[in-house]
């Protein structure tokens, strides 16, 4: 079988986005129900831990996955399936802007280490609550990129 650079942007942009719904779908229905079962210290203490890990891998990710769904767009010249790559790849990276804009301001206050003090215990569980639910957001836009490039691939 012969790879050329378009199937190698098709595979790795299906690939990235997978990898990152996949990421994003254990966090909303493993790791944030898990983190909510111990006391509210040890809550805050396993949301940074994590979040802290997984955005060295999550930017990088989302980031290349729509360039690779954007550069499969650019080359392929199928008129059935060229758009499907540019929607997958803009519903993609749609995450990113969503993580910048609505969850980071939550984030960066949850990441400070007196924010149990400053904030009060409500404050911190209300705010890792919504967190979640706006990581939701991001694990809908990811789960329907990898369809999307899924269904793309299915129709070479």
């Amino acid at each position: 079988m012969d790879l050329n650079l378009k199937d190698c942007l098709k595979i790795g942009a299906t690939g990235l986005s997978g990898l990152f719904a996949g990421c994003a779908l254990y966090v909303n229905a493993v790791g944030h129900p898990a983190g909510q079962t111990l006391d509210l210290p040890n809550c805050r203490k396993d949301w940074k831990e994590n979040f802290l890990r997984a955005k060295k891998i999550q930017r990088p990710m989302s980031v290349l996955g729509a360039l690779a769904g954007a550069g499969a767009y650019y080359l392929d010249k199928d008129s059935d399936t060229r758009s499907l790559w540019l929607v997958g790849s803009s519903i993609f990276i749609c995450v990113w802007p969503w993580t910048v804009i609505v969850m980071l301001p939550d984030i960066k206050k949850n990441l400070e280490d007196d924010i149990i003090e400053t904030a009060g215990e409500t404050w911190v569980k209300n705010h890792i609550i919504r967190w979640n639910k706006h990581h939701g957001v991001r694990t809908f836009l990811s789960c329907t990129a990898f369809g999307i490039f899924l269904y793309a691939l299915s129709r070479k």
